[in-house]
């Protein structure tokens, strides 16, 4: 990794669930990582690493976040959690977990926004987010899910200051808006099917990257997951959304190049 995240980029990703034990072994043998255990308070938090750079964690849901919410949650670089922690609230979101300080890392926080997503808010100190990506088994993109696509956008750009673009050269090769920062796109807002607005709670989905789709797939299944949407072909490689063995939504992506650039400074596995 080089260099230090803007505030407003998706700095890490966190797996909040009621049964860390039942996914754990999915993501190990799935994704290649190596867990460690870390005291976090009453509770343990896990880990997750490729070749001793972190990459994920793994949370006991009731125990970190009051048993909401549950699955894959971004953690957006902020200047001062508080502030921003506050900020989201006022503009219609609801904080589930208040801003707490984690030793040797940083200050982070959960917010719910006003259409049903998860998302943490992460003040870095000692660890600034992530350590790869756009590498087998490491992040390389989020998209924000959504039957209120234009409400969604503007209160992400009302909370982190983004420009948008719309475009279709995108991971999942649907129209949809690009969130910015300067002419860097830092992630995705993808418009649910939704006869209602609102209909189904918005969703962030993780994106992790796999040296072969198919070989992903098959673990997939033979480790208690499914498969649920695709595969799709994209602009940067073939895609495909599952469930881990606890529902868990995630996507799996083959890249044919990098999807989150100015970071990552290791060759891909």
């Amino acid at each position: 990794m080089s260099g230090r995240f803007q505030a407003g980029e998706a700095v890490w990703v966190e797996l909040a669930t009621p049964d860390p034990d039942k996914v754990e072994p999915f993501y190990r043998a799935l994704l290649g990582w190596t867990v460690r255990a870390e005291r976090l308070g009453a509770t343990t938090y896990r880990m997750c690493g490729i070749d001793g750079r972190d990459v994920a964690g793994i949370s006991d849901a009731a125990a970190l976040h009051a048993g909401r919410p549950r699955g894959w949650i971004v953690y957006f670089a902020v200047d001062d959690v508080s502030r921003s922690a506050s900020r989201a609230v006022e503009l219609g979101g609801e904080l589930v977990t208040r801003p707490r300080y984690l030793p040797a890392a940083g200050t982070g926080a959960v917010v719910i926004d006003p259409f049903g997503a998860a998302f943490g808010l992460y003040q870095g100190e000692s660890r600034t987010g992530v350590q790869l990506l756009n590498s087998a088994g490491a992040l390389c993109w989020n998209e924000l899910n959504t039957g209120e696509p234009a409400a969604s956008v503007s209160y992400y750009r009302s909370l982190f200051g983004y420009t948008t673009r719309r475009t279709t050269d995108t991971p999942t090769a649907r129209p949809y808006t690009l969130l910015m920062l300067g002419d860097v796109a830092v992630a995705g807002v993808l418009a649910l099917d939704n006869e209602w607005p609102n209909l189904i709670p918005a969703k962030w989905i993780t994106y992790f990257a796999v040296d072969s789709l198919d070989d992903a797939l098959r673990r997939v299944c033979a480790l208690g997951g499914t498969p649920t949407v695709g595969p799709v072909q994209s602009p940067y490689g073939r895609l495909h959304l599952v469930k881990d063995p606890g529902g868990h939504s995630l996507c799996l992506i083959q890249l044919d190049g990098g999807l989150r650039p100015g970071h990552d400074s290791s060759p891909r596995r």
